[in-house]
């Protein structure tokens, strides 16, 4: 089942690997330079974002209550103008757009909040913190 539509490329997700890869360290002032103009971009056009760093699941309990997170996601994400959900196995970015943008991610955010046990990092941030 589809969060959002994939066809719209995920403008943060690959930036930090694939340049690192290409470039090595060097690249990393230049990548959050980049990121951070991406953001600020998106936060001028009235784009909401929200990171949520939840890990990889090491066990069955662990792994429910994940696919329960991700199924209120979808939940929320249903009632938005616009919504990208990004991310990997370790996080998911939200990011929320139109009217009544604050309001939706901070309802993102109650939910994230809500089956946070303690062990996630939740970042008003297009990306996850770096360490």
């Amino acid at each position: 089942m589809r969060i959002d539509h994939q066809d719209e490329a995920d403008p943060f997700g690959a930036s930090r690997g694939t340049f690192l890869a290409r470039f090595g360290e060097r690249a990393g002032a230049e990548i959050g330079r980049s990121v951070l103009l991406r953001e600020a971009i998106e936060l001028a056009h009235g784009r909401r974002h929200l990171t949520i760093v939840h890990g990889d699941p090491v066990d069955v309990v662990a792994s429910r209550r994940l696919s329960e997170f991700y199924e209120e996601l979808r939940r929320l994400a249903a009632g938005c103008e616009w919504v990208r959900v990004r991310g990997n196995v370790e996080y998911v970015t939200v990011t929320v757009g139109g009217a009544g943008a604050d309001e939706q991610i901070a309802l993102f955010e109650a939910a994230a909040a809500f089956a946070n046990r303690g062990d996630w990092t939740i970042v008003a941030s297009a990306v996850p913190p770096l360490s």
